[in-house]
């Protein structure tokens, strides 16, 4: 979309007003138009100056987004699967006015960078390109930096999102997507405290040629943070006073106080999306059913902390699994966090603690259905200097499950000390275990037991049900 030159021009554009953002107040959004950005919007508005532009909500398109994850060099700071999610539901309903609809193009992107984690401008220029997919909306979560809590890099074509800045009825992704689909502030030309030549009129008499261009938003001189209503008044041209509308997400009015595109906001991005040729027409958009949960069973008080393998049935037309894993079950503390495009995942947890786990299916145009029920289990950890070993390999249980008072067999090949608990822990024999010796016992009561063998200081665990 744009060439090298003028993306050169962009650069130096930037980082110009950069420092000046640097040096003065720090501000919501750094987003500064490009040039050509500009120019496709400035021939838009000459459409709607005469008249050939439907203003009409139109069907609704399908836009694909990439999501990137930014943690440090050690893969800390990583913003929540959660609050992505809930991100996505959140711009689905701003743009519904709109006509759009974005979806999921691919699985998550995690990204251990230190310069990118911190929002650097020179790390956002030189490498974000090598990180993202063409043909769709790229957008990047990363975990600080002061300069900004949103920017749209024209040069790029980038979105990144500063992780504290977008949680629940956030504005500022939806703000950013404004500027990714050409729309400038409401106050254009007044960026860093500027003052331009023109001065937009709250008449609306020059606003084709003043401001964003827009002539169903009403004039605004304020580039900083402001509660609404604004705590003064603005005078115009024609020394008339008034205050900004602070129901339009393209100003710098608080996120609560934030609503709505114009109509012709609407449209412009609506053209823009036409140019770029990156929507689609068709997305799965169901709410689907959530998983039933197959293992571990419900209850189960023996999972080994260092690698709880959890498994859940397929949904038909799930995209993905959202896994969610809480110590007691306080799931505003989550012990795993994670998109899922199998039916199986192994989770490393801590402990012998009690823990519930959720998992809910979603399209890849529809992340905001509800979980189904959760199930729990207890966890209990390897004593020190003993090493786990891999059960499937080193320890063959057979039949399993078993009937009650059915015989089953045990065969290792190591010598070995047998013991056998219930559920509730409690010793139902001991055995020792000879080397590519076949064993058989039976147990009559019916219940969940433990196989625990101890080898030369070595610790196998498989689960046995009786029936």
């Amino acid at each position: 979309m744009f060439d090298s030159g003028m993306r050169k021009q962009n650069i130096l554009l930037f980082f110009s007003v950069l420092a000046l953002i640097t040096i003065g107040q720090a501000q919501n959004c750094a987003t500064q138009m490009g040039v050509e950005q500009m120019k496709e919007l400035r021939l838009f508005q000459q459409q709607l100056v005469s008249g050939t532009v439907n203003l009409g909500k139109k069907a609704t398109v399908y836009i694909p987004v990439k999501i990137h994850i930014v943690g440090n060099s050690s893969g800390i700071g990583y913003y929540s699967v959660s609050r992505m999610l809930e991100a996505l539901c959140d711009i689905n309903h701003d743009f519904i006015p709109t006509g759009f609809h974005f979806y999921l193009a691919d699985s998550i992107d995690y990204i251990n960078d230190d310069a990118l984690y911190q929002g650097s401008s020179d790390a956002i220029w030189n490498y974000a390109e090598d990180y993202k997919m063409n043909g769709v909306v790229n957008i990047f979560f990363h975990g600080v930096g002061s300069q900004w809590c949103g920017v749209y890099f024209p040069g790029v074509d980038v979105v990144f999102i500063k992780n504290s800045c977008q949680n629940s009825n956030s504005t500022t992704l939806t703000h950013e997507l404004g500027h990714f689909f050409s729309l400038p502030h409401t106050f254009y030309g007044w960026e860093n405290n500027n003052t331009p030549i023109n001065k937009e009129n709250i008449n609306g008499s020059n606003c084709r040629t003043t401001g964003d261009g827009f002539c169903d938003t009403k004039a605004d001189y304020v580039s900083q943070r402001w509660t609404c209503p604004l705590a003064w008044t603005l005078t115009d041209p024609n020394n008339v006073t008034f205050k900004p509308d602070s129901s339009i997400y393209m100003s710098y009015s608080y996120d609560e106080c934030q609503s709505r595109f114009s109509e012709e906001q609407m449209a412009a991005m609506r053209y823009n999306v036409q140019q770029r040729g990156i929507s689609t027409t068709t997305a799965n958009i169901a709410a689907l059913p959530a998983p039933v949960l197959k293992s571990p069973l419900n209850g189960d008080t023996n999972q080994n902390a260092s690698g709880v393998r959890l498994k859940w049935h397929s949904v038909p037309g799930a995209f993905a699994y959202y896994l969610q894993v809480a110590r007691f079950g306080a799931w505003e503390f989550l012990n795993a966090d994670r998109l899922v495009f199998d039916t199986t995942a192994v989770v490393k947890l801590f402990g012998k603690w009690p823990y519930a786990w959720r998992v809910k299916a979603i399209t890849a145009a529809n992340t905001c259905t509800s979980f189904g029920v959760s199930d729990t289990f207890v966890t209990y950890e390897v004593p020190a200097g003993f090493a786990e070993l891999k059960m499937d390999d080193e320890l063959t249980v057979y039949p399993n499950p078993v009937y009650a008072s059915q015989t089953f067999s045990i065969r290792i090949p190591h010598n070995a000390e047998l013991i056998v608990n219930n559920a509730l822990g409690q010793l139902v024999f001991k055995q020792n275990l000879y080397e590519s010796t076949q064993q058989s016992f039976s147990i009559a009561t019916r219940g969940m037991y433990i196989l625990n063998l101890n080898i030369e200081g070595k610790a196998i665990r498989k689960k046995l049900l009786v029936q």
